[in-house]
Parts: C-alpha cells; sequence; structure tokens
C-alpha cells in the first residue's frame, strides 16, 4: 500500500478538522483549494484556505508544504508558523478558522465606524447592514446573530456623543 505524501496527510486531516465550518456563513463560506509547483526537485503544495468577511473582502490562510524538507508554513497575513508536525500545524489553522466570527464582527464594526465617520445617519447605517443580510455572495451576506450584534454596536456608537465616540470607539 502506497504511503500517504505529507501534503496529502495534511489534506486530509484539514477535511476533518474544516468540515463543520465549510461553507457556512457564520465562517464566510468557508472552502479552500490546493496548488502545486516545483523548483527544481523540490515539490510544494500550496493550501488555501478563503473566507469572507462582510462587504465581500476575502481573506486567505495558507499552508504551505516542503515535501523534500517535510516543512509545513502556516502564513496568516503577517504571522507565519513553521513547523514539521501535522497535528500542529492543524491547530494553527483551527485556532485561526475559530476566530472568524469575530473577525467578521470586527469587521462590521469597523464599516459602522467608517460610515458614521463619513456622516451617514443612523438610519442609514441601519439600511445599509440589513442590506448585508440579503447580499447575494454566502461569505459576504451575515447572519442574523451578525445582524443583531452590529444594530446594538450602531445604537451604542450613535447614542455616544462624538466626543465620547473618538475616545470610545
Amino acid at each position: 500500500m502506497p504511503v500517504a505524501s505529507l501534503a496529502e496527510e495534511v489534506q486530509k486531516q484539514l477535511i476533518a478538522t474544516l468540515a463543520p465550518y465549510m461553507g457556512k456563513v457564520s465562517f464566510g463560506n468557508l472552502r479552500f483549494q490546493t496548488s502545486e509547483w516545483a523548483e527544481g526537485d523540490k515539490k510544494y503544495v500550496n493550501i488555501a484556505i478563503v473566507y469572507e468577511t462582510p462587504g465581500s473582502s476575502t481573506n486567505q490562510l495558507n499552508i504551505t508544504v516542503d515535501e523534500a524538507e517535510g516543512i509545513l508554513t502556516f502564513v496568516d497575513g503577517e504571522l507565519e508558523r513553521r513547523t514539521n508536525n501535522v497535528n500542529e500545524a492543524i491547530q494553527f489553522v483551527e485556532g485561526t478558522i475559530r476566530d472568524i466570527p469575530e473577525r467578521r464582527l470586527e469587521r462590521l464594526r469597523e464599516t459602522v465606524r467608517k460610515w458614521a465617520g463619513q456622516g451617514r445617519s443612523r438610519a442609514e447605517v441601519l439600511a445599509e447592514l440589513n442590506k448585508l443580510l440579503r447580499a447575494d455572495l454566502i461569505g459576504g451576506t451575515i447572519t442574523h446573530h451578525e445582524l443583531k450584534e452590529t444594530i446594538q454596536y450602531c445604537l451604542r456608537l450613535f447614542s455616544a456623543t462624538s466626543e465620547e465616540r473618538v475616545e470610545t470607539w
């Protein structure tokens, strides 16, 4: 029986680990795609884990597998971690994936602050939030929970004086 490559093992464990989160709006329509390339006699496999935050912003995490060296490199924005342990790499990914709902809420809060800073009224901001609930792009839409949390945030923001807004938000 042939031995699975390191990349195949990572993919197998990713499928099992990410299954509960895949395709869900609250996790930004999480999915992944694999690509391969070679440099000389060295083979690399990149696993791109992709999700959206509200407003259709696409985010990507990566695990790059260096088959020759047996090294896995996990990249999330500026964060980069290297390991030769598949379980450790999967833990990096799962920890980041679990943070997606909070990352999505923070993106919504940033958007509300931006709209308020542009001089939009509370009613205009609430109308824009309602549009996100019905967005066409699965990962770009928001859940009812995200809408509720963001409306509460919006109401607190607009009830604060402009001076309090600058200090608090």
